[in-house]
C-alpha cells in the first residue's frame, strides 16, 4: 500500500505505547490470536479511546506457535504510530507491517519484512523524523 492508501484506509491513526498483551484461541479454536493493549498518547485521525486493543493473528500458546509472515508483532513498552481499521470483530493494523511505525529517537520507521508484492517489487520501508511524519499524515487527511 502507498502511504496515501494507508492514511485513506485507516479508520484511526494513533500514537501510543504498548502496555500489555493477551494470547488466546479464536472462538472456533482454529487460530491463535494476540490482542495488544495500547495507551493512546495522541490521535492523528479518527476518534480513539485512551486505550485501544489491537488484535493480530499469531502468537504462542504452550508449545503451539502460529506465525503469519508480515504480521506486526509488538513488544511491551514499545512506542508506535499505528494505522488502524475496524473489522467486524477486531481492530487491526492496516496493511500488516506497513501500518505499524515504530518510534525511536525522534524518528519513525516501518518494516517490510515478511511482505511480498504482486508486482515482484519490494516496497521500501518509510523512515523519517517524527514531526515530519505527523505533518505528512495531516496533509493527506486535509486534502
Amino acid at each position: 500500500m502507498s502511504f496515501d492508501d494507508l492514511v485513506k484506509t485507516a479508520h484511526s491513526i494513533v500514537v501510543g505505547d504498548v502496555v500489555g498483551s493477551h494470547t488466546y484461541r479464536s472462538a472456533d479454536g482454529k487460530l491463535i490470536l494476540t490482542s495488544y493493549s495500547i495507551n493512546v498518547q495522541e490521535t492523528l485521525k479518527g476518534g480513539a479511546a485512551q486505550t485501544v486493543t489491537v488484535t493480530t493473528i499469531g502468537g504462542r500458546i504452550g508449545d503451539t506457535i502460529l506465525h503469519v509472515s508480515g504480521m506486526p508483532v509488538f513488544e511491551s513498552g514499545e512506542k508506535a504510530i499505528l494505522f488502524l481499521e475496524d473489522s467486524k470483530s477486531y481492530t487491526t493494523v492496516v496493511g500488516l507491517n506497513q501500518g505499524k511505525f515504530s518510534v525511536s529517537n525522534g524518528e519513525v520507521s516501518n518494516s517490510m519484512i515478511g511482505l511480498s508484492f504482486p508486482d515482484g517489487l519490494s516496497n521500501k520501508p518509510i523512515k523519517m523524523p517524527l514531526d515530519e511524519f505527523k505533518r505528512q499524515i495531516q496533509l493527506r487527511i486535509t486534502h
